[in-house]
């Protein structure tokens, strides 16, 4: 057995032990886990087709399956990318017509897959000699067809990921760009791999440097599961009127999170220092008592779905998800919490990052991201000026 050979079979080991990982860990949404999973399923058929090469009987049949599963791969990987870094854990039926590239494909290979042992070998024998073959059979993609094809799906998906990337770069802090600028490497690693791919069906190379593909793959595969590693959590979710409307049909019941009496975000007035004396501060409001008792129940509800973790959300699209007015959502934030609307997500944001930081299963900066500030600074300042420590001080304090 050739060196190349056994180090596919390693890989392709590997790649099933990384697809475990995939699937048991909570470091990305579901989406972003299933397509980053069919992307290594297409990488597993490349690698097996390729380390069976030298057997004709086994290759004629494999091509059938890593055929359409390896043009995938620049797509799921566009799809993994994007689900991740949106945090969009809904399967949206847009993201279909990504798909109409392989299923064109095992359409078109169709006529070959019905084809005996014997026929697909003859097949193969006139595409090489250059003879006639039946017309149905004419479409299906060969070998530097497919490299073509696979090369360029990989240099226009790579580019929308790039883009998305560079959305992000933009919208973050500074904390942000230093966890993204890991992942440039890995970009310009699997852009260098296409770009060889592209240069074997551009020279037509003979099958003798299939070690070169091989050797590509096998690239392409360490570079993505680093990416999946490494690739920080950026998005976040926005709850939908419809949510609201299911929220609403709800019997209400008290938020059930680790929140003492003391520090509940929700009492039925605020409190001020006045002279260094507590002071209840009471308002004129022109929001009616079972109104503002309707919009507190709605409150609670949505942010124990976690709105609160949106870090674009303002007080006017949290008053927009409420259905009220910006003005009368103030007034009843002021009226019925510990302070106003900014008081209020924070202390839920905090309270959260609490429950993460003890779970100890995440990095203080995914908990920031997680939890919805911009930038690790922020929340550092925000939970030492609630807490009197820092969150690795808060963390080891609660483990001792």
């Amino acid at each position: 057995m050739q060196l190349m050979t056994i180090l596919l079979l390693i890989s392709v080991g590997m790649s099933f032990f990384m697809m475990g990982y995939v699937a048991t860990t909570p470091h990305q949404n579901n989406k972003a886990r299933l397509c980053f999973s069919m992307m290594l399923i297409g990488l597993i058929s490349l690698m097996i087709e390729l380390a069976i090469f030298e057997d004709g009987g086994s290759y004629l049949y494999i091509i059938s399956i890593s055929g359409p599963l390896s043009v995938s791969v620049p797509i799921f990987f566009y799809l993994y990318f994007k689900a991740s870094m949106g945090l969009n854990d809904e399967f949206q039926w847009r993201n279909i017509k990504h798909l109409a590239f392989p299923l064109i494909y095992l359409i078109v290979m169709m006529p070959y897959n019905m084809l005996d042992e014997s026929a697909k070998q003859q097949f193969f024998v006139h595409v090489y000699a250059n003879e006639p073959i039946p017309w149905q059979l004419s479409l299906m993609p060969i070998r530097f067809s497919r490299l073509l094809l696979i090369s360029g799906l990989g240099s226009v998906y790579l580019y929308l990921s790039w883009h998305e990337l560079h959305v992000e770069m933009n919208n973050k802090k500074n904390d942000v760009l230093r966890e993204i600028n890991r992942l440039k490497g890995g970009f310009i690693g699997i852009s260098i791999s296409f770009a060889i791919v592209f240069g074997f069906f551009l020279f037509r190379l003979p099958h003798k440097f299939t070690w070169m593909i091989s050797s590509i793959v096998l690239i392409v595969t360490a570079i993505s599961c680093m990416i999946f590693y490494y690739l920080p959590v950026l998005g976040k979710n926005i709850l939908s009127h419809q949510a609201l409307d299911k929220i609403r049909s709800q019997p209400f019941a008290p938020r059930s999170e680790q929140v003492s009496e003391q520090t509940s975000p929700l009492l039925s007035s605020i409190q001020i220092p006045i002279g260094g004396v507590l002071v209840d501060k009471q308002y004129r409001s022109s929001v009616t008592s079972n109104q503002a008792e309707e919009v507190i129940k709605d409150l609670a509800h949505i942010m124990s779905e976690g709105v609160y973790k949106d870090s674009k959300l303002s007080l006017g699209k949290l008053a927009a998800q409420l259905q009220i007015s910006t003005h009368h959502l103030s007034q009843i934030i002021n009226q019925h919490t510990q302070g106003n609307y900014f008081d209020l997500i924070n202390q839920y944001r905090i309270q959260d990052a609490k429950g993460l930081l003890l779970e100890g299963e995440m990095s203080v900066i995914d908990i920031a991201y997680e939890v919805g500030y911009n930038s690790k600074s922020s929340f550092y300042t925000e939970f030492k000026r609630r807490t009197e420590m820092t969150p690795h001080k808060y963390k080891k304090s609660h483990r001792g």
